[in-house]
């Protein structure tokens, strides 16, 4: 489905992509901690991670790791912790791996990682009313701009913050608080991650109300940035060796569409992207 296909995996990382349905020689992969299940770690994250009604760890990202495991022949469990925990553990030792974490120098220091890119988290602008923003964002002295507190949203737009040029700024803790805002008009944009957004505009039954920012030349959504994340390996739990086993597994599961069927199941009514990237990276 090309909506997705644009949004999933970074397509440059996957143009060696191997073809459908993959087999593996399971016998020869190696045990990546003695033969247990596979101890994976992540934040609360809907609809990428997350804990259903019935207590269960579910999402795009979860189901697509689990099968990406499964073809290599093992099992995997996972918890939900805050970001900083699941780093720690991982770090420690205590956990076998952590996902959709972007790529450091720290965590390269105690983490392994797969080569390719798990997803590309998006960040477009939303408003309560059909808006067009120049891609330089030239109007930003007359926007009340929604954001939240702690995220990292690429160089550029990070270094605006440092001096905001916007008419206000309002900073929430959580999706669900910044679309309040928005809806109360304290901010009349926010920043938001794409798919965990249109997940709450749907739980919310706000889909109708709360419309993705177009850029006016292309009149594609304004992406303001999109950073790499991944699955990285704690090294003092898992053996090297599989890490690129399970790599060429993610690149199967990515090959035979099943992220794709897998978000689908949401029905987030994601958008087509643009092919590139339309805000520069900063040096």
């Amino acid at each position: 489905m090309a909506k997705a296909t644009v949004l999933m995996f970074g397509l440059t990382t996957f143009l060696l992509c191997l073809p459908a349905h993959a087999e593996y020689n399971q016998a020869d992969s190696p045990r990546p901690t003695a033969g247990k299940p596979l101890q994976m770690r992540t934040l609360e994250n809907p609809p990428l991670a997350y804990t259903d009604e019935n207590g269960e760890i579910v999402g795009v990202l979860v189901e697509g790791i689990r099968e990406a495991v499964r073809r290599t022949g093992h099992e995997v469990e996972f918890r939900i912790y805050p970001w900083k925990r699941v780093l720690k553990e991982v770090a420690d030792g205590n956990a076998d791996a952590a996902f959709n974490a972007g790529l450091t120098e720290e965590r390269q220091a105690w983490g392994m990682y797969n080569e390719s890119v798990l997803i590309d988290e998006t960040y477009v602008f939303f408003a309560s009313e059909p808006m067009a923003l120049s891609r330089d964002l030239e109007e930003a002295s007359e926007l009340r701009v929604g954001t939240q507190l702690g995220y990292y949203y690429g160089k550029r737009f990070d270094r605006m913050l440092q001096d905001p040029p916007f008419r206000a700024l309002e900073v929430a803790q959580t999706i669900p608080h910044s679309l309040i805002l928005l809806r109360a008009d304290r901010t009349n944009v926010f920043i938001g991650d794409l798919l965990p957004t249109l997940y709450y505009l749907k739980e919310l039954g706000l889909e109708d109300e709360i419309h993705i920012v177009r850029e006016k030349d292309s009149g594609m959504p304004l992406v303001v940035s999109t950073s790499p994340t991944y699955v990285t390996f704690s090294k003092r739990r898992v053996d090297p060796g599989y890490v690129p086993v399970f790599d060429k597994a993610l690149r199967s599961v990515r090959a035979d569409s099943t992220f794709d069927v897998i978000l689908d199941q949401y029905q987030l009514n994601v958008p087509e992207l643009p092919p590139e990237r339309p805000v520069k990276s900063e040096p």
